[in-house]
C-alpha cells in the first residue's frame, strides 16, 4: 500500500518555494547502533544475509545531548551528554548532573550487567537466524543448545521487566532509575517497569563496550532501505529474485478452508490482481490491521467455518494486546549559520522529575546534515522533532468518519477543518519549545526564505504508515507488567506475522528479528542451516 519502501523508516523529500533542491526527511528512527560492522545487531545481520551490507557508507559517532527541562535553560543541570564507549566519560556526566553516589551506582550495575555470561551478553547469545516458528528450530538451534542452557534462570530476568533486574542488581538511586526509564521508553515506548529486561540489557552492551559507537547512513536511511530494497531484487542461482511492488495495496487474504482449518493461499490486490502463495504469505501489518483485513476476507461466518474460527482467535489476540500511544512529529529544512560548529545530531529533551511516559514529555530530535551536508540545500539544516509513543489519539479520533478508527483507508479530508488545524497547531507546540532548548531562535529562522516546515500528526502517522490507531505498537495486556507478543505462526495455515506486534517486538533490530524469524519458518530446515553455515564463515554469524 506504501508508495515508497521502508514502512515507518522511510524518507522523502520536499522542496522549499523556488528552490532547485529538495531536504532529504527521515520519517522515523535515525539513532542506530551496531550497524557499521558484523555482530549480533538482526537488523545488520538481514544486510549481510542479502549481500548488501557493504553498500552502505556508515558514519560513526560517540553519543547525543539530553535537555533536562526540570532545569532552566543555561543551568549546569540542564544539558547532559551521553558519550558511547567505557573510558570513563559518561560517568563524569553522570557525577556532573546527580553526583559521585550516581556515578558509583551506575558503574557496579553495568559491571554487573555486562559482566561475562551476565544480563547483556545472555541477551544477545541466540541469534534470530537460528530461531523459526516450529518444531524444526530443534535442529536449527542445535548448535547454541549449550549456550541456551547457559542463561538458565536469566531467561526470566530478560523476560521480565527491566526494573526486576535493576532490583536485583541494588540500582535503587533516583538519577539511574530515570536514566533507564527514558532508555526503555526510547526503546519501546513503555518505562522501565513495562520494557522486558532483554532490549535494554542488549542495548547496554551497543552503549558501554569498548570502542562503542552510533551509526548513521550516509544519505539518510533510503540508504538502508534501498540497500534492504537490492538485496531483495537480486537474482540468485536457483532462486532467482524477489519483485518489490508499491502502491499495490492487499484487499483480501484468499483463504480456504480443508478439514475445518483455515488455509491461506494468497492476496488479492486491491486491483483485482490475484497473488497465489508458492509456500505460503507472510504479513507485516500490526496484528489490529492484520485481523480486520481477515475479517474483510471471510466469505462465510457461520459457526461451522474454520475459516472464521481461525479469525476469531486472531481477533481475540487483537483485542488482548493493548497499544501505545501516538506520535507528533515536526519536520524543518532551516538556515545553518551562525550555529554552533560542534552541535550534535541527536538530542533527548524531557523533564526527568516527571514520568518519561507523561503526554508529550519526552521529544527526540535529530539534525542529520551534522554528518551528511547533502540531505538539505547548501547553507540548511534538516532537523526532525517527535514526541515519542505519548500522544493519545482519543484526542484526533473525532476528526475521522464516524468518530473512531475503522482500520480503514480514511475517506473524509479532515486536513482542511478548523478544528483539526486548531489541534495541530496546539500539539505542535510543545516541539517548538523542546527545539527551542537546543536553537533558540529556531521559529525565525522556520520563517526565513528557503526554509520549510512539515508537521505531522497521530491522523499522519495513521494514514502514511497504516497504523492502527496511529499506535508505535504493542503495550502489556492489562494485568500484566511486560507484553506477551505471539509468534510468527498464527491460526491460519500458510500466513506467517511479523513486525512489532510479534516476538521479539518493537524497535529496528526487533523488527528485523520478526521478519527473519518468519522467513526461516517459511523455508525448510536445511535452506535456514546453509545460511547460517555461510554466514559464520564469513564472520556475521557468532
Amino acid at each position: 500500500a506504501h508508495d515508497v519502501p521502508g514502512g515507518v523508516a522511510h524518507s522523502f523529500e520536499r522542496k522549499a518555494p523556488k528552490s532547485d533542491k529538495a531536504f532529504v526527511f527521515d520519517s522515523g528512527p535515525s539513532l542506530l547502533s551496531g550497524m557499521s560492522q558484523k555482530g549480533t545487531n538482526p537488523l545488520r545481520q538481514v544486510l549481510d544475509a542479502v549481500g548488501t551490507a557493504n553498500d552502505i557508507d556508515w558514519i560513526t559517532y560517540n553519543g547525543w545531548m539530553v535537555h533536562d527541562t526540570a532545569y532552566p535553560a543555561g543551568d549546569e543541570k540542564a544539558t547532559f551528554r551521553l558519550t558511547t564507549g567505557n573510558d570513563g566519560t559518561w560517568e563524569k556526566a553522570i557525577e556532573k548532573k546527580a553526583g559521585i553516589p550516581a556515578r558509583e551506582a551506575f558503574t557496579k550495575f553495568r559491571n554487573e550487567m555486562m559482566s561475562p555470561n551476565g544480563l547483556s551478553e545472555s541477551s544477545a547469545l541466540i541469534p534470530p537466524l537460528a530461531l523459526r516458528s516450529d518444531l524444526t528450530a530443534v535442529f536449527t538451534m542445535a548448535q547454541y543448545f549449550l549456550k541456551f542452557l547457559g542463561i538458565g534462570l536469566k531467561g526470566q530476568l530478560l523476560t521480565g521487566p527491566f526494573t526486576k533486574s535493576m532490583d536485583l542488581y541494588g540500582l535503587t538511586d533516583k538519577f539511574n532509575r530515570q536514566w533507564f526509564d527514558y532508555l526503555a521508553f526510547a526503546l519501546s515506548g513503555l518505562d522501565a517497569a513495562h520494557t522486558q529486561a532483554a532490549p535494554v540489557s542488549y542495548t547496554m552492551i551497543d552503549l558501554h563496550k569498548d570502542g562503542a559507537v552510533l551509526d548513521y547512513p550516509k544519505g539518510g536511511m533510503d540508504s538502508l532501505i534501498q540497500a534492504l530494497v537490492r538485496g531483495l531484487e537480486m537474482s540468485r542461482p536457483s532462486i532467482g529474485s524477489g519483485e518489490l511492488r508499491l502502491k499495490s495495496r492487499v484487499d483480501k487474504f484468499n483463504l480456504d478452508e480443508e478439514n475445518r482449518k483455515a488455509i491461506c493461499t494468497g492476496v488479492t490486490l486491491e486491483d483485482g490482481t490475484v497473488l497465489n502463495a508458492s509456500r505460503g504469505v507472510i504479513c507485516n501489518a500490526p496484528l489490529w490491521n492484520m485481523v480486520k483485513l481477515l475479517e474483510d476476507s471471510i466469505v462465510d461466518a457461520s459457526e461451522e467455518s474454520g475459516i472464521a474460527a481461525a479469525v476469531r482467535k486472531v481477533r481475540t489476540q487483537a483485542n488482548e494486546m493493548e497499544m501505545t500511544g501516538s506520535f507528533m512529529h515536526i519536520h524543518l529544512g532551516v538556515p545553518a549559520d551562525g550555529l554552533p560548529d560542534d552541535l550534535d545530531c541527536h538530542h533527548s529533551v524531557l523533564n526527568l522529575e516527571d514520568d518519561v511516559t507523561a503526554e508529550q514529555n519526552l521529544v527526540i530530535v535529530s539534525i542529520p546534515t551534522i554528518f551528511d551536508p547533502q540531505l538539505a540545500p547548501d547553507g540548511y539544516h534538516v532537523i526532525h522533532a517527535y514526541t515519542a509513543a505519548s500522544e493519545n489519539f482519543k484526542d484526533w479520533e473525532n476528526k475521522l468518519d464516524g468518530g473512531r478508527d475503522n482500520g480503514k483507508a480514511e475517506e473524509k479530508d479532515y486536513r482542511r477543518t478548523k478544528g483539526y488545524k486548531d489541534l495541530k497547531e496546539e500539539k505542535t507546540e510543545a516541539l517548538w519549545l523542546a527545539l527551542e532548548r537546543i536553537i533558540p531562535d529556531i521559529r525565525e529562522r522556520a520563517k526565513q526564505k528557503g526554509s520549510i516546515v512539515e508537521v505531522g500528526t497521530p491522523l499522519t502517522h495513521r494514514r502514511y504508515n497504516r497504523r492502527f490507531r496511529g499506535t508505535y505498537g504493542p503495550a502489556p495486556p492489562e494485568g500484566k507488567d511486560v507484553w506477551e507478543l505471539p509468534s510468527a505462526k498464527t491460526p491460519i495455515e500458510g500466513l506467517l506475522a511479523c513486525g512489532d506486534t510479534c516476538f521479539p517486538g518493537i524497535g529496528l533490530p526487533g523488527v528485523a528479528a520478526s521478519g527473519t524469524i518468519a522467513a526461516n519458518t517459511l523455508v525448510d530446515a536445511s535452506v535456514q542451516l546453509n545460511l547460517m553455515d555461510e554466514m559464520k564463515k564469513s564472520g556475521a554469524l557468532q
